[in-house]
């Protein structure tokens, strides 16, 4: 009994003890391997910025957070950003701060409505996060730097047994060796059992899982290429926010004259009211002295009523207008604006001078033709990228020998698997494909050299036009302002015949209304020739070199 229990102590673990020794390895081996990936994972984005904060030229890391912004600068200081920083503050300021929160100071001229439109204006809250998408893009693009890492387990629920060639070899080796010694008989017999044993534990010893750690198609070179198209893409989101700041401007500029003119026209309008009621006291007079029929009171009651529905509507498009202005600002609509509309196109065209502009300047302030650098920059890319694509990409990663294998290195007591590294090379001989590709993109190329040429003549074209237009509201306003002049030495010539007896006072009523009539249209025509002017500041960039800054580093 001593000897079978010293044979039972001599042999290996029961197979459900080994079984759960192999699971729990297993298991433990899983996790360790979670935790080892999730601290590489960790350290990994520990060296990378977040996206959102990484430096770039437009984007001084950190600046938001240093500098508090409950107010945006002045127009002029914000026209002298950071050397590294081509878009200045405003551009970002628009997608953080909330409706309203730049005070407007009143009464407010156009340089004010600049400096509060810069800080919060709700068009420029797209662009601004557009800028922001784009550097995530760059941030992801960095991250592929770090080849991703796929761990691959297979769980088996049940396995195939291994056949077990030693049993019948051993007994048969007991029966031809036996003879008269009892003792080497159970030896014999021992052997053969541990033997039978170590034949059937192969089955139950076995692991149940396989496990691998591998990486897709990975290529430093097609990485960093991906980088650099990622920042010429955030370059021309930069230059698109830069272009709707211009715009926005150019809409805030044509909404102040707008307000100008319809101030004017207001006054105006109180002007010929006054005429009506003096003109109505005249005729009830003459009625009264019996040389007017009631029918002229009528009339002259009739012309008053005008007066003031044209006053009424000057009012209404005076408020219309400033819902626009508020709307350009980011002021809430029931907050109360007071602006200095006194001379309105010298606050907002100040002295700009058309002739000053020259070919290089409308180039180089042209946000279509900068824009247009960047995309030929990154068709460039696009076509060192075709040719990088003939190269072989790779992946590498670990293994663990399958534990369906029934081979003899399979033959291991460790308790974790062994893995072994490998490494693939995926080469696709698709090379006629690759080569129409190379072809393709130098075609793309030569499109982007003819359409930068047609930028060009569009761009001149389009400063031609305007300068046209400018010329033709130009000799408007002279005509209207001979108009005017004319009619006001009608109404001298009509005050001097009433004077003496000659004409009664109703020529003067009528001169005097002629000459109100033209005063306005005058004020129309110097509305057009401002709103022409503006167009030409706008299209030779003068609003950037003022206002805004707009210089854009070649890399971000």
């Amino acid at each position: 009994m001593a000897r079978k229990l010293s044979f039972r102590q001599g042999l290996p673990a029961s197979g459900g003890d080994v079984a759960g020794r192999a699971f729990a390895a297993g298991v433990l081996c899983f996790f360790t391997v979670a935790v080892l990936s999730a601290m590489l994972f960790g350290s990994a984005l520990t060296g990378f910025a977040a996206p959102g904060d990484r430096y770039t030229k437009d984007k001084v890391k950190g600046a938001a957070a240093a500098a508090p912004a409950p107010e945006a600068p002045m127009p002029q200081a914000a026209a002298k950003p950071a050397a590294d920083d081509p878009a200045p503050s405003f551009s970002k300021a628009a997608g953080s701060l909330a409706l309203g929160s730049t005070q407007l100071k009143s009464p407010a001229d156009f340089n004010e409505c600049v400096r509060v439109a810069l800080a919060q204006s709700p068009l420029l809250t797209k662009s601004a996060i557009e800028i922001e998408s784009k550097r995530l893009d760059v941030g992801d693009a960095y991250s592929q730097y770090i080849p991703t890492i796929v761990m691959s387990t297979t769980f088996y629920m049940r396995l195939p047994e291994y056949k077990n060639t030693v049993a019948p070899t051993a007994y048969s080796s007991v029966l031809s060796n036996a003879s008269s010694d009892a003792t080497q008989n159970l030896a014999n017999s021992i052997s053969a059992s541990n033997a039978v044993y170590a034949g059937n534990s192969a089955n139950r010893n076995r692991k149940k899982y396989d496990l691998s750690f591998s990486t897709g198609a990975w290529n430093p070179l097609l990485t960093a290429f991906d980088v650099q198209a990622k920042k010429e893409l955030a370059n021309i989101a930069v230059l698109s926010h830069l272009k709707v700041i211009d715009q926005g401007l150019k809409r805030l500029g044509l909404t102040y004259l707008q307000l100008g003119m319809t101030d004017s026209m207001i006054r105006m309008a109180k002007e010929k009211e006054e005429l009506a009621l003096k003109n109505l006291e005249y005729v009830k007079t003459r009625a009264g002295l019996g040389q007017g029929a009631q029918l002229d009171v009528r009339i002259a009651e009739t012309r008053v009523n005008l007066a003031r529905t044209e006053a009424e509507k000057m009012r209404t498009t005076k408020s219309v207008l400033l819902d626009e202005l508020k709307f350009i600002l980011g002021v809430p609509f029931i907050q109360k604006v007071e602006l200095s509309l006194n001379d309105a196109p010298t606050q907002v065209l100040e002295e700009f001078n058309p002739s000053t502009i020259t070919d290089e300047s409308l180039k180089k302030h042209s946000f279509a033709l900068r824009i247009h650098e960047y995309e030929k920059a990154l068709q460039k890319k696009s076509i060192a990228l075709s040719y990088i694509h003939f190269l072989p990409t790779f992946s590498f990663g670990f293994t663990s020998v399958s534990t369906l294998n029934n081979t003899s290195y399979k033959d291991d007591t460790s308790t974790l698997p062994f893995m072994y590294p490998n490494l693939t090379l995926n080469m696709p001989f698709d090379l006629w494909t690759k080569g129409r590709d190379v072809s393709r993109q130098y075609k793309k190329m030569a499109q982007l050299n003819v359409e930068g040429r047609n930028l060009e003549f569009s761009l001149m074209s389009q400063f031609q036009q305007a300068l046209a237009k400018l010329r033709s509201a130009t000799s408007e306003v002279k005509f209207a302002e001979s108009s005017m002049e004319l009619q006001k030495l009608t109404v001298q010539q009509a005050q001097f015949r009433f004077d003496s007896g000659q004409a009664e006072y109703d020529a003067i009523v009528k001169a005097m209304g002629d000459f109100l009539d033209s005063r306005q249209n005058l004020l129309v025509k110097q509305y057009d020739r401002d709103s022409a002017m503006l167009e030409v500041r706008s299209v030779s960039g003068e609003f950037q070199d003022r206002y805004i800054n707009a210089t854009v580093m070649e890399s971000i």
